[in-house]
């Protein structure tokens, strides 16, 4: 958020977002777009969701940061951006914040890793996920075709 402000990227990613232009947010790009954080509580979000970053908590047995593959639980798999899925897709985190939105209806897919955690949400033209698409191999680019195939029918 530092360097967002930094380089004054801070309104015009308000202004993005807000007026429901694409935007494909991935694992940090994810998190600035929550009012705070656990890993940074002195700097603030973007505030664009209500809601707040967390620390996985100290668990036996999970190691943090969340390092390696895990399924998904989709809201709705017949959202676009699940278009050719599995019911219980795979993808590859690397983190140790999950954002907690407010507001359960953005909530896209979620996952279990000691809790139980927003890992996408979705709203209009936005998709933001915590795992990796890019390190999620043919699910990943899948996410990311279709991400473009709606775009395409809404520019």
């Amino acid at each position: 958020m530092k360097n967002i402000r930094a380089q004054n990227l801070e309104g015009f990613l308000c202004d993005w977002v807000t007026s429901d232009k694409p935007l494909l947010a991935i694992c940090i790009g994810y998190q600035v777009l929550f009012e705070s954080s656990e890993e940074s509580p002195e700097e603030p979000g973007l505030g664009i969701f209500k809601g707040k970053v967390r620390r996985f908590p100290s668990q036996p047995g999970l190691k943090v940061p969340h390092m390696g593959w895990n399924s998904l639980q989709l809201a709705d798999s017949a959202d676009p951006a699940w278009k050719d899925f599995p019911e219980y897709p795979y993808v590859y985190f690397v983190h140790s914040f999950f954002p907690e939105p407010e507001d359960v209806d953005l909530v896209a897919a979620r996952c279990d890793y000691g809790v139980n955690f927003a890992a996408a949400i979705r709203r209009g033209n936005l998709t933001a996920t915590q795992f990796h698409p890019e390190k999620s191999q043919s699910l990943g680019l899948k996410l990311i075709e279709n991400f473009l195939v709606q775009q395409k029918t809404v520019i």
